[in-house]
């Protein structure tokens, strides 16, 4: 593995983490009842002054280069916000067990655009592991056990993967020229805006006085996983990075025993297994080479 694949790596396995810790947050403040929009919006309001803080003191570029800057913006005010709400109104529902190891369907969502996008015939290890991806979430959303989820919490779940898929791909291919910490300080902006918004039209914008501390780890934790997630993509591409985000299922789930007493049953580890070892076959599939001049990340 040469350097900037291993760095690469490194990046992916921190964002990993991060999103790991959020998971958790997101299922404590899910299951005190606080909306989608509040939770979110602020989640993202943190996360987006924290990077603005990190780009001056960085002394990056504060703006997204020209040509991309509405996109970067909408890439949060609608992708993101968008997959974030399924995401957590998915955790209102269901487990932090469950609701991430659906969610990691997305890698095969993935695997199957960039075959329909690039009209490439897919190998025999690409279809054996679309097949576990698919069967490993069928006995996830099927079993019993301590991993509980209702039929709404499931849909959601699989919307919150499928809208991630198509964020990746988009990212990896729209935004070629704005720093990685930019991308992410304005997507998390952007999120927020439209987050808040919506919360305020809907007079819906409280937080209990108590979880003003959970908001700040839920906000810096989505600061680091916006900014290590984006170098991740610059030097190892979506198909690769969606691969390394599967280690958020591991680090949720042990977060989530730890800190939430929540297990995992015998079938829905088989489960959680199959669609992450179809993950890790999908790694080992050639990564598409990369079209255009690249901004170095950190």
């Amino acid at each position: 593995m040469d350097r900037r694949a291993l760095v690469g790596s490194l990046f992916g396995a921190g964002a990993a983490l991060s999103y790991g810790v959020t998971v958790v947050i997101g299922r404590q403040l899910a299951k005190a009842h606080l909306p989608p929009a509040d939770a979110l919006g602020l989640r993202f309001g943190i996360a987006g002054v924290a990077l603005v803080a990190l780009l001056t003191v960085r002394r990056r570029p504060l703006l997204p280069a020209p040509g991309e800057r509405v996109r970067v913006f909408l890439f949060g005010a609608a992708g993101y916000a968008v997959e974030s709400a399924f995401f957590y109104s998915g955790l209102a529902r269901g487990t932090a067990a469950a609701v991430t190891l659906l969610f990691y369907s997305y890698p095969a969502v993935v695997t199957v655009a960039d075959l329909l996008i690039t009209r490439t015939r897919p190998a025999p290890a690409v279809v054996l592991a679309l097949a576990l991806a698919a069967g490993g979430t069928g006995v996830i959303a099927g079993g019993s056990g301590h991993v509980d989820i209702t039929g709404t919490g499931i849909a959601f779940s699989l919307a919150a993967a499928a809208s991630f898929a198509a964020y990746l791909i988009a990212g990896d291919r729209l935004l070629s020229r704005t720093d990685s910490i930019t991308i992410a300080a304005w997507t998390a902006l952007g999120a927020a805006a439209s987050l808040l918004t919506f919360a305020a039209g809907a007079g819906e914008v409280r937080v209990p006085a108590g979880r003003w501390w959970e908001l700040l780890v839920y906000g810096t934790a989505t600061a680091s996983a916006f900014a290590f997630m984006f170098a991740a993509l610059r030097r190892v591409g979506s198909q690769r990075t969606s691969v390394l985000l599967t280690l958020e299922a591991v680090f949720a789930i042990v977060l989530a025993a730890v800190f939430l007493g929540e297990g995992l049953g015998g079938a829905q580890a088989a489960g959680g297994g199959a669609v992450l070892v179809a993950a890790v076959i999908i790694s080992l599939t050639p990564v598409r080479p990369r079209v255009g001049p690249v901004a170095e990340a950190p």
